[in-house]
């Protein structure tokens, strides 16, 4: 029960500083230092550029032991980038976020990990599983509230200070955390293997399909309200709240009813994505834009809890790191060319016609993940008599 309590409580701090990061550096980049939309789609890219290089060469290639000094050691590293955060200059701002990325490439992976070895049957790690992307949630939920509060009186670069406290916090628990058990030399990366696993491209097709909306939300979202709607900065963080509030509540539903229908979970979750898309692009007024965002915020709950389920039934407890990390590697990689992406086609065609571009990737991605699923194994598709917290 304490490791589970430890598990969330690290998991709330980390994310909500993460999210902190990536939806606050931004504005910085256009508020301080006149940054281009193209520029800020590149900022936010590099920080995905150092994260997937610490998931794919570093954290995929070290035994349990090596991972967890580095683990611990990148908890401490993350909580003196906060202190250095608000008195960055530009290039400043580049070099710190290159770090950060780095740092939470060693650091999410672990996290995701240690939540899918928690318990003894595959019911109860399925439960862990829905209540570690719960906090998560919970995390984006509370953070950006707390954000709006303290922009209120404080200015971008000193809620840099406040946060700290969420990272120093995961200093403390960072030594508290299961690792696995890994047999020596028992498993090796071969992503080729990996991916023949229908199960695992599933997990990625169901990532990779909400990518582009979530990168446009993190990078954009405020800019977009900003720019549209006259949004001053304390408001944008309110309807980040408003994203995250309907995520958080789909998490806490899927912690008391787990996913039983791997299909039917999936394809729900790509038509809402289209349909508050839409929402968004035709969006005439900042309550439209709001809607939208509490639309996008259900399949936002949905996706990442999905995606680990479905590794969680198709792998061993000492292939987990190196199947969790190979997942973290790809999807920092659509994170790494999401952004820049998104950077020209706002400076080509504006923010709200490049929302059109992210539908259209929506719906490829839902094909593959169709055809995909369609492969999977009958055990991985529909669990059976998986419990739940009501009974």
């Amino acid at each position: 029960m304490w490791t589970v309590i430890i598990l969330l409580a690290f998991t709330f701090m980390a994310r909500a500083s993460n999210n902190m990061i990536q939806t606050t550096v931004p504005l910085i980049a256009r508020e301080y230092f006149n940054a281009t939309e193209a520029e800020i789609g590149l900022l936010s890219s590099v920080i995905s550029v150092s994260s997937f290089i610490a998931t794919m060469w570093v954290n995929a290639r070290l035994d349990s032991v090596k991972r967890r000094i580095l683990f611990e050691a990148s908890t401490l590293l993350y909580f003196l980038i906060f202190i250095i955060y608000p008195f960055v200059n530009y290039i400043g701002l580049w070099l710190t976020s290159v770090a950060v990325g780095f740092l939470l490439g060693i650091i999410m992976p672990n996290v995701a990990t240690s939540s899918s070895i928690i318990g003894k049957d595959q019911g109860t790690r399925e439960r862990v599983i829905a209540l570690y992307t719960f906090a998560l949630s919970l995390s984006l939920t509370i953070g950006p509230i707390i954000e709006s509060i303290i922009l209120r009186y404080f200015t971008l670069r000193d809620a840099f200070l406040f946060f700290s406290v969420f990272s120093a916090v995961m200093v403390a628990l960072s030594p508290k955390l299961p690792f696995p058990a890994e047999k020596p030399g028992g498993v090796r990366f071969k992503l080729s293997s990996i991916w023949g696993k229908a199960s695992f491209r599933v997990a990625i097709y169901n990532n990779a399909m909400y990518s582009l909306p979530f990168a446009m939300l993190t990078a954009f979202g405020g800019i977009y309200a900003i720019e549209y709607f006259h949004a001053d900065n304390s408001l944008v963080y309110l309807l980040f709240a408003a994203f995250f509030t309907t995520s958080f509540a789909t998490r806490l539903y899927i912690s008391i009813r787990p996913i039983r229908d791997v299909k039917y979970a999936s394809i729900s979750m790509s038509i809402l994505t289209i349909v508050g898309m839409v929402v968004m692009t035709l969006s005439p007024n900042m309550y439209a834009y709001a809607v939208a965002l509490a639309i996008l915020g259900i399949p936002h709950g949905l996706t990442y809890p999905l995606s680990l389920i479905v590794i969680s039934r198709d792998s061993r407890d000492d292939e987990r790191n190196i199947m969790n990390s190979a997942f973290s590697s790809i999807m920092t990689i659509i994170g790494i060319l999401s952004p820049i992406a998104l950077g020209i086609s706002a400076e080509l065609l504006g923010l709200r016609y490049m929302t059109i571009i992210v539908e259209a990737s929506v719906v490829f991605f839902t094909w593959l993940l169709y055809r995909s699923l369609r492969e999977l194994n009958p055990n991985v598709l529909l669990a059976k008599n998986t419990p739940n917290l009501a009974r």
